[in-house]
C-alpha cells in the first residue's frame, strides 16, 4: 500500500510532560544569544515571522523563547495538500505555508490558524524537476505573501484570512510577467528559484535568482546557466496581471547552476553556485556577492569566492556543491561574516568569509570523514554557526527511509585565537533533518530528528520526533515523538514560530504539527 494512503488520524492532540528546571521551564544552561536582534529588511515583514529562513540574513534564528514549559501540547493535523516545508506567520497569528503534493506535482499556498486548522488552500505553481523552485516565498511589509509561481512572482492577500465553512482559495493581488523570458529571452530550459526584496526604500524592487538547469544523467551536463537579476514590479490595476514588470538589470553566471536560495543585506545579495571546470565536470563552486546600484540600475559582482567542491552528489544533497543558503552575521566586535558549508572530500567544512571582501576567514572540518554533507542552512548569530549532517537522507516517494542518516550537529565559533579548536561541541548521537532553528531568548535549538532503533525500521521506516537542544553544549533536553515512517518525516525546510512565541510548527509529509506550552 502507498504510505500516503495510510492516514491514521485526521487530527490528534496530546499533552506531554517533559523534564524541566526547578521553575517548570527549560532554558539554555548558559544562553549567549538573549537580546540579540537582526537587522530588518524594509521590504520584508517583521523578522522572526517573514521568511522560511526567519529574516533577510537567513540566520535560522528568532528573538523568541519557543515552547519552554514542562507541559507541552502536541497537535497533529492531517494535511490533504501534502508536505509543507516552509512557513511564515502574519500579524493575526495565522500560519502560512507552501504545501507540495507529490502525486500532482503541485504547490499550494496553505493558510491555517494557530491550532493547525486549515482555512485556505490555493494552487500556485507546478513542480520544477530536480529543484525547489516554486517552494519559496516570503511575507512582505504589508503581511501579504510573495510567492514564486510558474516562473512569475505573485502577491496574495494574507494579512487576515477569514474562516469559512469550507476551505477556499484566494486570488492574487498581482502576478508579474514571466521572469525567465524577461531575463533570458526564452521561457524554456530554466526556472525562477526564489526572490527577495532589494534592501532599500523602494520595496517594488526584487532580487531574482534564476537557477540554471543541470542534467544529472551520468556523466552530467549543464543545460543552462544561472542568473541573478533585479526586477521592478509596480502594482497597477490597469495592466495585465495587475502590475507592471520591468527588468532593471541581470548578470549571467557562466557554467554555473544553483539549487539554494539566497540572503540579502544593505550591500546586496549572497548566493552559492555549483560550477563546471574547463572539461565540463561539476567540481567547482562559488559564493557570490552581487550589488545593485539604484542610481544606474545596474547589477554587478562584488566577488565570487571559491569553495571546495568534490564533484560528488552525496546522498542527502540535491547539489553537486554546497547544500546551504549563505548565512550572514554581524559579530560583537564589528566584523561582517557570511558562512556556508562546502562539498569537500573527504570531510565537509563550515566555510566562513569576510562579507565585505569575500576573503576566507575560517574553513572548519566537521562530521565524520566520507560521511558528511549539509543540505540545511547554518544557524548563525554573532561569531557562532551551527551545522547539521544530512548524509544518507534519502527521498524516494512513496517509500520511507529504511536506514538511518549519518548523525551529527556541530557548533563552530570563529575567533582570533588560531590555537583554539573552533568546534565547541559536536552531537554525534542524533540524526537530523531539515533546518533546525534557534530561539535566541531561551537559547534552545528546536530540531527534527529520526531514530532507526528496532526491527520495524527496515520495512516501516524511522521514528520521527521534534526535540529541544541546549545551544550551549548540544545536549537534548526533551524529545516528543511524532510517529513512524514517511508520513511523519519533515524532509526539507524548517521549524517555525507563531506571534505568541510559545509554539513551534513544522510540516511533515502528511501532517501539520504544532508543539506549544500548555497549562492543561
Amino acid at each position: 500500500m502507498n504510505p500516503f494512503d495510510q492516514v491514521i488520524n485526521w487530527r490528534s492532540e496530546e499533552i506531554h510532560t517533559v523534564m524541566s528546571g526547578p521553575d517548570g521551564f527549560n532554558r539554555s544552561l548558559n544562553n549567549l544569544y538573549g537580546g540579540v536582534t537582526m537587522p530588518q529588511n524594509p521590504g520584508l515583514g517583521e523578522n522572526n515571522w517573514s521568511s522560511p529562513h526567519q529574516d533577510s540574513y537567513c540566520s535560522e534564528s528568532v528573538g523568541l523563547h519557543g515552547p519552554t514549559y514542562k507541559k507541552l501540547k502536541l497537535i497533529k493535523q492531517y494535511n490533504p495538500y501534502g508536505f509543507t516545508p516552509t512557513m511564515v506567520c502574519n500579524a493575526n497569528n495565522q500560519m502560512i505555508g507552501i504545501s507540495f503534493a507529490p502525486a500532482e506535482g503541485q504547490y499550494r499556498l496553505v493558510i491555517f490558524d494557530e491550532d493547525c486548522n486549515i482555512l485556505s488552500a490555493t494552487k500556485t505553481s507546478k513542480l520544477v524537476p530536480n529543484s525547489f523552485g516554486g517552494g519559496y516565498f516570503y511575507l512582505n511589509q504589508d503581511n501579504n505573501t510573495v510567492v514564486i509561481a510558474n516562473n512569475c512572482i505573485s502577491c496574495y492577500p494574507t494579512a487576515d484570512v477569514a474562516q469559512r465553512e469550507e476551505i477556499y482559495s484566494i486570488d492574487p493581488l498581482w502576478s508579474s510577467e514571466d521572469i525567465i523570458t524577461l531575463v533570458t529571452g526564452s521561457p524554456d530550459n530554466n526556472s525562477l528559484y526564489s526572490a527577495l526584496p532589494v534592501w532599500n526604500d523602494n520595496t517594488n524592487l526584487y532580487w531574482c535568482l534564476i537557477a540554471g538547469q543541470y542534467d544529472f544523467t551520468p556523466p552530467g551536463s549543464l543545460v543552462s546557466n544561472a542568473w541573478i537579476a533585479v526586477v521592478e514590479i509596480t502594482p497597477d490595476a490597469s495592466q495585465p496581471g495587475g502590475c507592471r514588470t520591468v527588468l532593471r538589470d541581470a548578470m549571467e553566471l557562466e557554467n554555473q547552476w544553483n539549487n539554494n536560495t539566497f540572503a540579502v543585506d544593505q550591500d546586496g545579495a549572497y548566493f552559492v553556485t555549483n560550477a563546471l571546470d574547463e572539461e565540463g565536470r561539476c567540481n567547482r563552486g562559488f559564493l557570490h556577492a552581487a550589488a545593485y546600484d539604484a542610481a544606474s540600475g545596474k547589477v554587478s559582482s562584488r566577488y565570487a569566492a571559491p569553495y571546495e567542491n568534490s564533484g560528488l552528489l552525496k546522498p542527502g544533497q540535491t547539489n553537486i556543491g554546497s547544500g546551504t543558503t549563505p548565512t550572514l552575521t554581524d559579530t560583537e566586535d564589528g566584523r561582517k561574516l557570511v558562512a556556508i558549508t562546502d562539498n569537500a572530500y573527504p570531510q565537509v567544512h563550515v566555510s566562513v568569509y569576510d562579507r565585505d571582501t569575500g576573503e576566507p576567514v575560517a574553513n572548519v572540518p566537521v562530521f565524520a570523514k566520507m560521511r558528511g554533507c549539509d543540505e540545511a542552512s547554518l544557524i548563525g548569530v554573532n561569531n557562532r554557526f551551527v551545522a547539521e549532517n544530512n548524509f544518507g537522507h534519502t527521498v524516494d516517494y512513496p517509500r520511507s527511509q529504511y536506514v538511518s542518516n549519518e548523525p551529527g550537529m556541530a557548533l563552530v565559533e570563529i575567533g582570533d585565537d588560531v590555537k583554539k579548536d573552533p568546534v565547541i561541541w559536536e552531537n554525534n548521537n542524533t540524526c537530523y533533518f531539515a533546518m533546525n532553528m534557534l530561539a535566541r531568548e531561551s537559547g534552545l535549538i528546536f530540531a527534527h530528528t529520526g531514530d532507526w532503533f528496532d526491527d520495524h525500521s527496515s520495512d516501516k521506516g524511522g521514528m520521527y520526533s521534534i526535540c529541544a537542544m541546549d545551544s550551549w553544549d548540544g545536549r537534548i533536553i526533551w524529545r516528543i515523538t511524532l510517529g513512524r515512517g514517511l508520513q511523519y518525516c519533515h524532509e526539507y525546510g524548517g521549524i517555525y514560530f507563531n506571534r505568541k512565541g510559545d509554539s513551534v510548527y513544522m510540516g511533515t509529509n502528511r501532517y501539520l504539527v504544532c508543539i506549544k506550552d500548555s497549562r492543561e
